[in-house]
């Protein structure tokens, strides 16, 4: 059974853990790329490391930042839409993996990208219910800590 944390550490930032977690939100954090540069059965080694996730119940899709998919050179797989709190907006779908060390887990997927990062976000990836299917996650307000199990 595996697990990983996704909340914050009491102190960190000089604030607690739980007014983190309320102003940033549960966070990993990922590895990206489209190429490993390590071999099969062994720890992706993708080119962008450490960029912050959020895990986000509201999101029904995952999400990249797009101006970080374009810098990566990921791939443009189509053109769609999305919907989020300002309503439709026309998006381009990357394909990219994207591997979580915390819970030693790969996604090999499309991504739509969105204006993170231009919109003011801490946060380049969104990773949503989709990702969020196969865990249980606990969310204590209170504590400030996020525990993602894995059955």
């Amino acid at each position: 059974m595996r697990r990983a944390q996704a909340g914050f550490k009491h102190g960190t930032q000089g604030r607690t853990a739980a007014d983190l977690l309320a102003e940033v939100g549960p966070t990993f954090r990922v590895d990206i790329g489209l190429r490993s540069r390590s071999g099969v059965g062994e720890v992706p080694d993708l080119q962008k490391k450490g960029v912050h996730a959020l895990i986000d119940t509201g999101a029904g899709a995952n999400c990249i930042d797009d101006g970080l998919a374009k810098s990566l050179g990921l791939p443009p797989t189509e053109e769609g839409e999305t919907s989020g709190i300002h309503g439709k907006a026309s998006a381009t779908f990357y394909l990219a993996r994207i591997y979580i060390p915390d819970l030693d887990r790969l996604l090999f997927e499309r991504f739509a990208g969105a204006k993170l990062k231009e919109g003011g976000q801490t946060h380049l990836v969104i990773l949503g219910r989709s990702f969020l299917r196969p865990y249980r996650m606990t969310y204590d307000a209170i504590s400030g800590q996020v525990e993602i199990v894995e059955p």
